[in-house]
């Protein structure tokens, strides 16, 4: 169970790591002034990289990032249920016995 806790902090490290670099592009704009004054589709370039990259690029990380995440938590469901069930089984079993009872 612990692996698959680590396994979804690791994802979701990722995935913030990710977005963070996706959604703060700046740096790309002081790496390469011609970007801000080019102009695509009569938007000046660096909106409209903004937008692809910030929005269009995001959508379908986040679709895998959720699927991922959903696979986890059924992995975490699982074997949660399954340890949650042995610890029943074995509280039952302890407390059918009576001390000193015919069994």
């Amino acid at each position: 169970m612990d692996k698959a806790y680590k396994k979804e902090c690791y994802t979701a490290l990722i995935a913030f790591g990710v977005v963070a670099f996706l959604t703060h592009i700046f740096p790309l704009y002081f790496l390469f002034p011609g970007l801000t004054e080019m102009v695509w589709f009569g938007f000046p370039a660096h909106y409209l990289l903004t937008i692809v990259l910030g929005w269009l690029v995001l959508i379908p990380l986040y679709w895998v990032y959720i699927e991922v995440s959903e696979k986890i938590d059924a992995e975490i469901a699982e074997t949660s249920s399954a340890a949650t069930s042995l610890d029943k089984g074995y509280g039952a079993g302890k407390s059918a016995r009576v001390p000193g009872g015919a069994e």
